[in-house]
């Protein structure tokens, strides 16, 4: 297995992570706390309207400087994190993660919190003194996040929050 910066025509490549997994539980911010809730969805795959419009985005952040990390069993790319440029937040020392995913065959293995390390330590020499998560609501991906030492954003992102109202936003402290 090897974990290293991602080259910009390896972007396209992301559409090969195989992203399927069953949800079972979502989680919904309630009173300033998360709340849970069951509901059953098969994610089979990528959505081909958003893959196409995430790849051409991540093409964007690539371009416009931001940092990629691929993790690669031989040639082929099984995960992936981006991280934004763009300082946010009201101290503008935030760094948003804008993008990760593991292949299924992948999960449970270390594999995304190495990724997240590696986006710390690119976060941190950038000068970033908190990571920014926008996290898609399910148990599993909230929880993995919650594992790493993220909590509730003490400040949500209007931008962010607007673009996905349903999302968990979290922080990291770097």
């Amino acid at each position: 297995m090897e974990i290293r910066a991602l080259k910009r025509e390896e972007i396209d490549d992301i559409r090969n992570i195989d992203r399927s997994e069953i949800i079972n539980q979502f989680y919904y911010y309630q009173n300033d706390k998360i709340m849970s809730k069951k509901k059953y969805y098969n994610i089979s795959g990528w959505n081909p309207n958003s893959i196409e419009r995430n790849i051409n985005n991540l093409y964007d952040l690539y371009d416009h400087g931001g940092s990629f990390f691929g993790l690669f069993q031989e040639e082929r790319i099984v995960g992936v994190v981006a991280l934004e440029c763009k300082f946010i937040g009201s101290n503008n020392d935030q760094l948003q993660v804008v993008f990760l995913h593991i292949d299924k065959n992948y999960r449970k293995k270390g594999y995304g919190k190495i990724l997240m390390n590696k986006t710390k330590e690119r976060a941190k020499e950038l000068g970033a003194k908190k990571l920014y998560i926008s996290a898609t609501p399910s148990k599993n991906t909230v929880d993995f996040y919650m594992h790493l030492g993220c909590k509730l954003a003490s400040e949500i992102n209007p931008e962010l929050y607007q673009l996905e109202p349903d999302d968990i936003h979290l922080e990291m402290i770097i």
